[in-house]
């Protein structure tokens, strides 16, 4: 174990200095015996330890077998950090590459991947269940996690086919049969799903592709992540169930573009504004634009009781199974066109 020990640390310490260069090669040839279930070279061992030790035998003699007992817990630390770090690299890489962050958990907190809102993972951290005490939770978790990334990676291969993953009774900004299908996640509340829209309007996406949305309203540790992401989705479902005839952009469309786009009277933009009501004052607003796409009194009333309909109810769980278990995303949005799936913020270009 110390063999191995100061065989990383001499390396690190000999891209500094050349003094300890020539101590490296003596390093890797006891830690080859020791990975190769071997005695190491107790010769090396103990020229390292002496030359260690040998300030503390000429101050403190006393000392001597506390510090060669700390340095072998010492060289301990060091191997299981640096096999620690070495799987979190990889962990890291392979997350990155799968799902285009490198923190399945959290992955707005990777700056690495595209700019997102992140869907939590519930399972408990590796730290969160040590720290309870649950050891084989840590563990079983962990690797759980990594198997489930590993056998992900055949996604990135894949072609993915937007009709695969259409939602029930889907409606489409702008609809051209000559055109392809694509599919976007959103949740109404995410800014990233606005910046997203943007980059569509500003592309010209819309007039290349059928673009429809899976709306998903994103969970927090209580609730949801925005509070009226919910009662927004509410409102699109049900107005998919009851779409506006003559209507040039579906009325649903039309909620989205204004929430997405548009400002309060006062300069706010209304997806700020909608995320900051309390959800007397979301209904309101969102009834009160009914009014203003063109619905009559009783179309409005069809859509309000709709909205809190055990059948919406039912189409919100579908598409959470879909979002979670079919495209198995860990980011908002995601969009899939042209046979590939974007996970996060796509750019102008990319949508070119």
């Amino acid at each position: 174990m110390f063999c191995i020990a100061a065989f990383i640390i001499l390396v690190v310490m000999a891209a500094f200095s050349a003094r300890y260069r020539r101590y490296v090669g003596k390093a890797w040839n006891c830690t080859w015996r020791r990975v190769t279930f071997r005695p190491c070279d107790t010769t090396f061992k103990q020229d390292i330890k002496d030359h260690l030790l040998a300030p503390v035998a000429a101050r403190r003699p006393a000392l001597v077998r506390p510090a060669s007992i700390g340095l072998e817990i010492l060289a301990v630390l060091v191997l299981v950090t640096t096999i620690w770090s070495g799987y979190t690299v990889v962990k890291s890489a392979v997350n990155l590459y799968v799902y285009g962050t490198c923190n399945k958990q959290d992955s707005a907190s990777c700056t690495l991947g595209a700019e997102a809102c992140s869907i939590p993972d519930e399972t408990p951290g590796f730290m969160e269940s040590l720290g309870a005490f649950d050891v084989l939770g840590a563990f079983g978790n962990e690797f759980a996690s990594l198997g489930e990334t590993f056998a992900a990676i055949p996604a990135r291969f894949q072609t993915w086919t937007s009709e695969d993953y259409l939602p029930a009774n889907a409606t489409y900004l702008a609809e051209d049969a000559a055109n392809p299908i694509a599919v976007e996640v959103i949740d109404p509340g995410c800014t990233f799903c606005k910046a997203l829209f943007a980059n569509i309007e500003e592309s010209g996406f819309e007039s290349t592709h059928n673009l429809t949305y899976i709306a998903y309203p994103i969970a927090g540790t209580e609730g949801y992540k925005f509070p009226n992401s919910l009662l927004v989705t509410q409102y699109l479902e049900a107005l998919r169930l009851h779409p506006l005839d003559g209507a040039d952009t579906p009325v649903d469309w039309q909620m989205l573009k204004r929430i997405f786009t548009e400002k309060t009277d006062a300069g706010l933009p209304w997806q700020g504004a909608i995320n900051s009501m309390d959800a007397e004052e979301a209904t309101s607003t969102l009834v009160g634009w009914l009014d203003e796409f063109g619905l009559s009194a009783d179309q409005i009333d069809v859509v309000v009781a709709e909205a809190g309909s055990a059948k919406v109810t039912g189409i919100i769980a579908a598409n959470k199974t879909l979002v979670e278990e079919k495209i198995a995303t860990v980011k908002i949005p995601t969009i899939i066109f042209d046979g590939r799936r974007h996970d996060g913020l796509v750019s102008v270009d990319g949508l070119q």
